[in-house]
């Protein structure tokens, strides 16, 4: 599966509490050579880390450990649950006993490490954050014959093919009755309510992809200059269009002939988006709504104070977290363990001791509880705030 699929509901099946251990496995992965040779071994030292957990673990049974040991903390079981066909550039696998095993692969702007983690429940924090650094978006190609949906997101694009989508008309022309082509005809009666009450539906099939994705989505619409004015006019959804192409043939391209011209456009809108998210900071602070730095802004997204959390792309922070969750101590980050022997990732050095490397993914998890809007923005643009900020509530 991929984080493209990831709505709420998945989201919560996954973080519902299991018998412990729900293990999480997150490694970096080769987007051009899928499971190359470099990717199985980094795959068999966390399968190998995991076994030897096990084994110490002294909170595990004996029958789990066994079931988890011997038949699904297995590089083959793995590999053959992964999609092949759609490579990205990190993978996470959950391991639960009395449970198939799930691998989720994700696109991340920023370097991945491998980790083995052992909870009451899978830690989705790692896909959410990878999402959000991926900038997803929707695409809806309009055209009178069939209406599709793409999910995408800065490195893939996905076709849609539930909520009803591809979306033909239900109605057909009189126009389809008559043999061969009619070039030039002239639109028959009753032709510009058909298409209006054709686009209503797909507006209502849309309206069910974005609620799947919590209506957040900025929208891309494709299509002739009629249609497009056409949807305009019926459309609920008109405040989540970002932009708009020409069709040019588009309903029946590949996706990724279609992600190439995507691509000017969605870099024209994430560049807006960080201009407007930079003047709402300076804004914000005028009015006393504004926290900077990562330990402020740690504290107000603790709070749930947060209504959208602004975090460069390359970011990458180690500390201690309190008790109660408010208060972070930030420390150097720690070089990552070194694989194939990544013992010493089980047994830390004592200057390690309680130092969580994820704090990002962390942040950014605890942020969408609460219900905050996240932006990835390139590394520099908030250098005077370490790299992190946020606009306020109150």
């Amino acid at each position: 599966m991929h984080t493209s699929e990831l709505t709420p509901e998945i989201r919560a099946a996954l973080s519902e509490p299991r018998p412990y251990p729900a293990i999480t496995l997150v490694m970096p992965t080769d987007p051009d050579f899928p499971f190359s040779e470099k990717d199985r071994i980094l795959l068999r030292d966390l399968v190998t880390e995991a076994k030897r957990r096990l084994a110490d673990d002294p909170d595990v049974s004996r029958e789990t450990r066994l079931e988890l040991r011997d038949h699904m903390l297995d590089t083959t079981v793995i590999e053959q649950v992964a999609d092949p066909f759609h490579p990205d550039d990190a993978m996470v696998v959950y391991v639960a006993a009395d449970e198939p095993v799930q691998v989720w692969q994700m696109t991340s702007l920023a370097p991945v490490r491998p980790r083995v983690e052992f909870a009451d429940q899978f830690l989705t924090r790692y896909l959410e954050a990878a999402e959000q650094r991926s900038r997803p978006f929707l695409v809806l190609v309009l055209d009178q014959e069939m209406c599709r949906l793409y999910h995408g997101s800065v490195k893939r694009l996905d076709e849609v093919e539930h909520h009803g989508f591809p979306c033909a008309p239900e109605i057909p022309s009189p126009e389809d009755a008559l043999p061969g082509a009619i070039p030039h005809s002239a639109p028959y009666e009753g032709h510009k309510a058909r298409v209006e009450q054709y686009l209503r539906m797909v507006d209502k099939r849309l309206g069910d992809a974005v609620e799947e994705h919590d209506g957040d989505l900025p929208l891309f619409v494709i299509g002739g200059d009629k249609i497009l004015a056409a949807f305009r006019a019926v459309t609920t959804h008109g405040d989540m269009v970002a932009g708009t192409l020409p069709l040019t043939g588009m309903d029946k391209d590949r996706a990724k002939d279609l992600m190439k011209r995507l691509e000017p456009v969605l870099a024209e809108f994430h560049e807006k988006q960080v201009a407007e998210a930079v003047d709402a900071l300076g804004e914000a602070r005028g009015l006393g709504k504004y926290a900077g730095g990562p330990l402020e802004v740690w504290t107000a997204v603790a709070d749930k104070r947060v209504a959208r959390l602004i975090v460069e792309e390359g970011l990458d922070l180690a500390g201690r977290i309190t008790e109660d969750g408010r208060v972070l101590e930030l420390v150097e980050v720690p070089e990552p363990v070194t694989l194939p022997d990544p013992r010493p990732d089980v047994e830390p050095p004592p200057h390690t001791m309680g130092v969580a490397t994820d704090i990002i993914e962390q942040l950014v998890d605890r942020a969408i509880d609460a219900d905050s809007q996240i932006l990835f923005v390139p590394d520099g643009t908030l250098a005077e705030a370490g790299g992190v900020a946020a606009l306020l509530r109150y």
